[in-house]
């Protein structure tokens, strides 16, 4: 009897903890519909930030924060007309970003997100970077949601990309990145996707 009790108990235990595991978040930037989920039991806080528009490019912020030094963001940037689209040269410039950030790369890697070719971007802080914890790890990851081949040569163009930056623990962000969709509203709603507005 005394087994069985015990059965019971660790069953239970096992599943209110996998009920605090988070569910999937659903926030509304600008024309987009965006759900991850980071399936942590970290506590975190979603904020949608006010978009920074100028005359060529409307940019709109998400942030997920559980402290000063552990977030994540994820911000569409919808251009005016299509820009190049090419995934190499934005290699190269998030890793030059990362060493004028005082950040040693440690890989760059090929990744899918949510079906789109991109890269993501590790590295740790230099030795002489202070600011912030040394066993930090920044994460960076880049796609297009619209990308296409050009005719006028090896490159693509596009006019919305998406950027994925975070320093939480690598497999709350690949999480993130594995779990993350991203659709303009009138696909979201032809699709049945539910929002919730901002927190």
């Amino acid at each position: 009897m005394n087994r069985v009790r015990i059965v019971l108990a660790i069953a239970l235990v096992l599943m209110l903890s996998s009920l605090a595991i988070s569910a999937p978040e659903s926030r509304q930037l600008g024309d987009y519909a965006v759900t991850f989920d980071l399936n942590t039991n970290l506590n975190y806080e979603v904020t949608v930030l006010e978009p920074a528009v100028t005359e060529s490019v409307t940019i709109t912020p998400l942030q997920i924060s559980t402290d000063n030094t552990t977030e994540a963001t994820v911000i569409i940037s919808e251009y005016n007309e299509p820009i190049d689209a090419t995934l190499m040269p934005q290699k190269q410039i998030s890793v030059l970003t990362a060493a004028l950030n005082l950040y040693n790369v440690t890989s760059v890697d090929d990744i899918t997100v949510d079906g789109k070719e991109g890269f993501m971007v590790s590295a740790v802080p230099a030795s002489f970077n202070t600011m912030v914890p040394a066993d930090l790890t920044r994460y960076e990851a880049v796609y297009w949601l619209d990308s296409e081949k050009c005719e006028c040569g090896p490159v693509s163009v596009g006019t919305t990309s998406v950027t994925i930056t975070s320093t939480y623990p690598e497999d709350v962000t690949m999480n993130l990145i594995n779990s993350l969709q991203i659709v303009k509203s009138g696909a979201a709603a032809a699709s049945g996707v539910q929002i919730e507005p901002p927190a």
